[in-house]
């Protein structure tokens, strides 16, 4: 996807349509919320601030979960949602940001980040329907 605010609503609808047919309901809403975070954040934050980067969205079905990858674009900072999370009674309940990552990090049952093929990837994994919903 390019990297501007238009195309978020596009991405998360397209995920949408390829999840649905695995993950329950609350399930595809969590997953929802998680990349509509965490692609917002790519946007408004990650270098290149270009309009023409790209933003790579992969999305694999393994046989407990379903596993949303999203890679920065190229050139991008490393940024590990887990290191910059605010708890939530600390954000001031009129800010317009600022939960973004925990939303991520409470959403997603299992996230990891790190370098891939010269690109940060974020991994962001949801439990499949009658799979194990205890979080690791």
């Amino acid at each position: 996807m390019q990297k501007t605010l238009e195309d978020i609503d596009a991405m998360v609808m397209s995920l949408r349509a390829a999840v649905g047919m695995v993950l329950e309901g609350d399930d595809i809403l969590r997953c929802e919320i998680s990349v509509a975070e965490a692609l917002t954040n790519i946007v408004m934050h990650a270098a290149p601030k270009c309009a023409d980067a790209h933003i790579d969205v992969i999305v694999t079905e393994i046989p407990q979960a379903v596993v949303v990858e999203i890679f920065d674009p190229a050139g991008a900072e490393a940024f590990d949602p887990r290191d910059h999370v605010t708890v939530f009674h600390t954000v001031d309940p009129m800010a317009e940001s600022g939960r973004g990552l925990g939303l991520i990090l409470k959403c997603a049952d299992v996230v990891r980040y790190g370098p891939v093929d010269g690109r940060n990837r974020l991994s962001l994994a949801f439990r499949k329907i009658g799979g194990n919903r205890s979080r690791p």
